[in-house]
């Protein structure tokens, strides 16, 4: 049982295991591979443009080479706070500096999201965009997230599902964009399309 009619499988350009349960979850049928896209070539310093940008390159990434009648999704999803955008930590001292910086503060999550069919010559490119704001955050609430390596893979350095959800004072937008899938956005799209109930 699923929404989507068989014929308009999507297919997601990432493995990311967040992305897929989000997918899962709303009974979406969706296979996934990895984009091609290399996020280094592309710099912008306006997080939302840039959002956008990489998740299309993504998609389109995949559509080239293997997908060419098929939907497939691309998804970028950043932190940004006082115009700086905050990546995937590249180690533990660069993740310590985030989570500093955004301890007792509102900052945003952005995702870009990108449907491209080019079978049916359909390019559709949208962001989503939350407030969330932290508690101020004690020496001990830090130090057991770094000692446990918990900023991995994750923009801004923490993961809204895990010990961070401990944390968080206020949340203004979608939920399931802080963890990286704008999921009322992606249904928009969908419907929209003719994706979804076609």
């Amino acid at each position: 049982m699923n929404f989507v009619n068989m014929n308009n499988k999507i297919v997601l350009a990432s493995s990311s295991p967040r992305r897929i349960e989000l997918l899962k979850n709303s009974l979406i049928d969706f296979e996934t591979t990895e984009h091609n896209f290399d996020e280094e070539s592309f710099i912008n310093d306006n997080p939302v443009e840039y959002a956008q940008r990489l998740a299309y390159e993504k998609a389109l990434s995949v559509t080239d080479e293997f997908f060419f009648d098929k939907y497939v999704l691309g998804v970028d999803t950043i932190v940004e706070y006082e115009g700086k955008i905050l990546g995937k930590p590249k180690n533990k001292t660069e993740a310590e500096e985030n989570i500093r910086r955004l301890s007792g503060k509102t900052h945003e999550v952005i995702s870009g999201i990108s449907i491209v069919n080019k079978q049916k010559k359909i390019e559709v490119t949208d962001r989503s965009i939350t407030k969330v704001t932290f508690t101020p955050l004690d020496e001990k609430f830090i130090r057991f997230y770094l000692d446990n390596n918990l900023y991995i893979g994750y923009a801004g350095g923490y993961a809204i599902q895990g010990i961070f959800g401990l944390v968080v004072e206020k949340i203004e937008g979608s939920y399931s964009n802080v963890v990286g899938l704008p999921m009322e956005k992606l249904y928009t799209i969908l419907y929209n399309l003719g994706v979804i109930f076609n």
